[in-house]
């Protein structure tokens, strides 16, 4: 292990947004490897150490001579690392829980990407179409299930509440009308929001605002 872990990602907020905030939380010493073309990320994927695996991926982390890859396993890596593994479900029931309400993110998160992928000269035609039917019912549900609890999988927070959060903000900052209707979805954002460390860190200058997704291959971001 290093005195410091590194995480790699594009200079967006992408998949390594929740991952930032995560770190802010985990109270880990880190530092970012943000990558702002695709020759440097080339350069540093076909050079040692990243060569040296096959599962080599974005995000990553790189913790001294450890190399983790997937994103998911990161927040796993993470946890244990910080010894906080009570970020993954502190029971078997939540631990169902946050498996469940990451599957639904990931539904979520796809629909997202496909509609912000819809080809440029169909997207002003085609978009709040899309959205309406393949978005927002997902969103509902979530926001439903959300209703009566604070966090995802109850009075605890796990990693899973960072992803929502992310997801939540995409959301917010597309459609702020429909947000406002999303009463679970908006509950939990305030909460996060209001950690203090993640209040402190969203105004901080290490703090990527926009864009959510890489400019010029999505439709919004």
């Amino acid at each position: 292990m290093g005195d410091r872990v590194v995480l790699g990602y594009w200079a967006i907020r992408g998949l390594a947004q929740p991952l930032r905030f995560y770190l802010e939380y985990l109270g880990l010493p880190y530092e970012e490897k943000r990558y702002y073309k695709p020759e440097e990320w080339f350069a540093d994927v076909t050079s040692a150490p990243l060569n040296q695996h096959v599962l080599v991926n974005l995000p990553y982390i790189k913790d001294g001579d450890e190399l983790v890859f997937e994103s998911q396993a990161l927040y796993v890596y993470l946890a244990y690392r910080a010894n906080k593994p009570e970020l993954l479900g502190q029971n078997p029931k939540e631990q169902v829980t946050l498996a469940s309400v990451r599957g639904v993110l990931q539904d979520l998160f796809k629909s997202l990407i496909a509609l912000f992928t819809i080809p440029e000269d169909q997207f002003e035609a085609k978009k709040d179409d899309f959205f309406n039917q393949e978005v927002l019912w997902i969103a509902e549900k979530l926001s439903k299930f959300l209703e009566n609890q604070k966090w995802a999988v109850g009075d605890n927070l796990t990693y899973i509440d960072f992803q929502l959060f992310e997801a939540e903000e995409i959301l917010r900052n597309y459609k702020p009308e429909v947000f406002t209707t999303l009463v679970g979805l908006q509950k939990h954002n305030e909460n996060f929001a209001n950690l203090p460390v993640i209040k402190a860190y969203q105004v901080s200058d290490k703090m990527i605002a926009r864009p959510f997704y890489p400019p010029g291959m999505y439709r919004w971001g």
